[in-house]
């Protein structure tokens, strides 16, 4: 459990709502009071609460009422609440349960049995907490490339069907940048592969810096970058490439290195439907581009009309 978890109380009797804050205090939470639904729904919009307990018999938005709001707002949704009533019945219960509640404390309650309640709802909240943060840290894992922070080619093959698609639907294009490092065999071979391997993770760096959302890179193999780049036309992911292309030429990398090296990078581009109507059409387009760029000179841009 996280140091001082915040709850917040909602409670139309005053002398409820200070019991219950006494008693919280002392127990090292730090707490939040309010003395009517729409009190509440003020102080949410400001602080995000890791516990609500809230009166299930109040004026204007009652108990049930607050919780189906509360947990209509995403980032609430995952925020436990115990509802406190003096209603026992079976269908009362229920109707907490399906208003979206977690636990209930029936009055009058005995200290030890708040303790609990609190302990064990805010327990469950941290252990869910920390399973979420697990799954979004294996799916970010299972995506990306490890030395370069890029996309990997798992993922560009799964979205570029769906980009293909969406792009098809809008009547819009989507284009491909394929790009590797001129003669960096040269690299590997004066500097070693660990300093290599460093080279591409920098490089990497420096395409992340000059692309944006919906924009993406790709690790797609050893020096080999793919760039996607959803809505834009042949002219402008030219324009892109060039520019990627010059502040990479213009760049210093392994500055730790008593004299750091100047590279350069290669870029074939193809468009979707300019070029092809699939993903292993404007794939293999732009690398046969890139192909042709580097047969003829390297440190160049092209597009996918140089190999047809």
């Amino acid at each position: 459990m996280k140091k001082n978890p915040v709850i917040l109380i909602v409670d139309d009797t005053e002398m409820n709502l200070h019991l219950l804050e006494n008693l919280l205090i002392k127990e090292g939470y730090k707490v939040l009071a309010a003395g009517s639904g729409e009190h509440a729904l003020e102080i949410v919009k400001e602080t995000i609460p890791d516990l609500m307990l809230l009166d299930v018999n109040m004026p204007n938005i009652d108990g049930l009422t607050l919780c189906r709001k509360m947990k209509s707002m995403p980032r609430l949704r995952n925020v436990p609440i115990i509802f406190i009533t003096a209603k026992s019945d079976e269908s009362d219960i229920v109707a907490g349960f399906e208003a979206g509640g977690n636990d209930y404390i029936t009055k009058p309650f005995t200290i030890p049995e708040l303790q609990a309640r609190v302990k064990t709802q805010l327990d469950l909240r941290q252990v869910h907490a920390q399973l979420q943060e697990s799954v979004e840290r294996y799916h970010a894992l299972a995506i990306h490339d490890d030395l370069t922070g890029l996309y990997n080619t798992r993922y560009l093959y799964q979205d570029l069907s769906v980009e293909i698609e969406t792009t098809r639907e809008a009547n819009s294009s989507l284009s491909l940048v394929f790009m590797d490092i001129d003669n960096f065999k040269h690299v590997v071979d004066n500097y070693g592969h660990l300093h290599g391997s460093m080279a591409i993770a920098e490089v990497a760096d420096t395409i992340k810096e000059l692309i944006n959302e919906p924009a993406y890179g790709v690790s797609y193999g050893g020096d080999e970058f793919v760039i996607v780049l959803p809505a834009t036309k042949k002219n402008k992911a030219l324009e892109k490439a060039e520019n990627i292309r010059a502040t990479i030429a213009a760049t210093p990398y392994l500055v730790n290195l008593q004299e750091p090296i100047h590279l350069t990078v290669s870029c074939g581009v193809a468009t979707f439907p300019d070029d092809g109507d699939s993903i292993k059409d404007i794939l293999g387009l732009a690398d046969k581009s890139l192909f042709a760029i580097k047969a003829s000179g390297k440190n160049r841009v092209g597009d996918g009309s140089l190999s047809k």
